[in-house]
This record gives C-alpha cells, sequence and structure tokens, in this order.
C-alpha cells in the first residue's frame, strides 16, 4: 500500500474507497484521523474525507479508537523510507487540514512535527 492510493481516491471522488488493510493504511488513517481531530473541531467535511479512505466499517466508532491512540510519527517513518512516498504522506495530511477551509495552530504545529519526522526539507 501506497500513500498514493490513499490520494487518487481523496482526489478523485469517481473512484471507489481505498479500503485496503494492513500496518501501513491503519497507520495513514491514523494520520489523517489526528490531522482532522487537531483542530478540535471534527467537521462533516472532514468525515467525509475520511468515508474514502476508511474500511466499510462504523465510520464514527473507527475514528474514535483512532484518534484515542497515540500517533506514532517515527513508526510512520520507519514503514515509509521512500522520500516520494514521504512526500505524499505530507500532501495527504494537508488534504485533511484543508477540508474545513481553515487551518489552525495545532494543525499547523501537527504538520510541522510530521515534516521533521520524515525528514522532509521544505523550500
Amino acid at each position: 500500500m501506497r500513500p498514493r492510493d490513499f490520494l487518487e481516491v481523496l482526489e478523485n471522488p469517481e473512484l471507489p474507497r481505498c479500503e485496503v488493510t494492513g500496518e501501513r493504511a491503519e497507520l495513514l488513517r491514523s494520520l489523517l484521523v489526528h490531522v482532522c481531530f487537531a483542530d478540535l473541531d471534527f467537521d462533516k467535511r472532514e468525515l467525509k474525507l475520511l468515508k474514502r479512505v476508511l474500511p466499510d466499517v462504523d465510520t464514527l466508532e473507527y475514528v474514535k479508537r483512532l484518534a484515542a491512540r497515540r500517533l506514532d510519527l517515527e513508526r510512520l517513518a520507519e514503514l515509509f523510507p521512500d522520500p516520494a512516498e514521504r512526500a505524499d504522506i505530507v500532501r495527504l495530511a494537508e488534504h485533511a487540514v484543508w477540508r474545513d477551509d481553515k487551518i489552525a495552530a495545532r494543525e499547523q504545529s501537527l504538520i510541522q512535527r510530521l515534516v521533521e519526522a520524515l525528514g522532509i526539507v521544505r523550500e
């Protein structure tokens, strides 16, 4: 599973939802949930975004479970060593940040921590 799999689904609503499984997919889902909750305001547009990449389960319960877990950015970096995939992960997180048409300081902070954990140099 590649971060691009999620990006393609988010950028093209014509595609079916992405229900891949495995640790890599779960970490990316966890990242998206944490980004959506970072501003402490869970917008229905964010839920719509998440539904595109969540498995076919009780969405709210699944999201609550992921939100309760610690976001392991170090493990994310271990599982995605490829620089192109890491750039896609940041892009994926930015999709979640902008879904509600606003960016809060807590969201910016989380994106910055993600960028640092992945070793991405921004110009």
